[in-house]
């Protein structure tokens, strides 16, 4: 259990850190929508929800240090995905297991299945009858839930919220750790016409439109990790066009 605490104490650091780098992109907007991410829990509120289920230790100790206000997370894999405090998780049962409205409890939910994130509608959840944190998650609105494995435990889950827009799932850090890089184009190089290719090719442009980017050289071609700056660096390195590569922060990044 102690490595686990270091593991999600390590990734709740790193969501610590990403919600900052978004605020700072705009300080304007959450000065006045502030979003803010408390890592001590109220010990009634954990209290709560530990009366009234029985939880896997690691995830209690999430909920202890988990405590989002007006947080949600976006990347290529979600859209708008909250994930829930423990002064949340109640409510966040409503619509899956009980229906507020009428007061009742939906019998085509699988009983042991408790929501601890969702993603407009999509619930990730965990089957309280194991007593790990093996995440499932279905699609809300196809008439039935037909739950499958999404994350193989609650660290892998927190990780993914961390992964960089555009980064294949073969990229993935396990850890959720990345460098990140820019690449410009600086001139032709060896091979103009090559230059140009690879203009047109990276912006989806005519040939006309390349020239044009091509002539107002420094041109921004690649904003990412480093696994993808390795491969356009490899591209441009191939066709001998001139470019510069320089590491970036993650707020440059975002």
């Amino acid at each position: 259990m102690e490595n686990v605490t270091k593991e999600i104490d390590a990734v709740l650091e790193k969501m610590q850190t990403a919600l900052e780098n978004i605020r700072e992109q705009d300080p304007d907007f959450y000065a006045k929508y502030p979003m803010h991410l408390i890592t001590e829990a109220e010990e009634p509120v954990i209290g709560n929800v530990a009366d009234k289920w029985s939880l896997p230790e690691e995830y209690v100790y999430f909920l202890k240090h988990y405590v989002p206000e007006s947080v949600s997370w976006s990347t290529d894999e979600y859209i708008n995905l909250a994930i829930y405090g423990a002064k949340d998780l109640a409510e966040g049962q409503w619509g899956y297991n009980y229906n507020p409205v009428t007061d009742e409890a939906l019998t085509d939910w699988p009983c042991d299945y408790l929501v601890i994130a969702s993603d407009e509608g999509d619930p990730y959840c965990i089957d309280l009858s194991r007593g790990d944190t093996v995440i499932y998650t279905a699609e809300h609105g196809a008439g039935s839930w037909d739950f499958s494995v999404a994350y193989d435990n609650l660290v892998e889950f927190l990780h993914s919220v961390l992964v960089p827009r555009g980064l294949e799932e073969s990229e993935w850090d396990a850890d959720g750790t990345y460098d990140y890089y820019k690449i410009l184009l600086t001139g032709q190089g060896a091979d103009k016409i090559k230059t140009l290719l690879f203009i047109k090719k990276t912006f989806s442009c005519d040939f006309a439109q390349a020239k044009a980017y091509l002539e107002a050289v420094p041109l921004l071609v690649y904003k990412g990790t480093d696994l993808g700056a390795v491969k356009i660096e490899d591209q441009l390195k191939s066709i001998g066009a001139d470019f510069e590569r320089r590491k970036i922060s993650l707020g440059e990044f975002l």
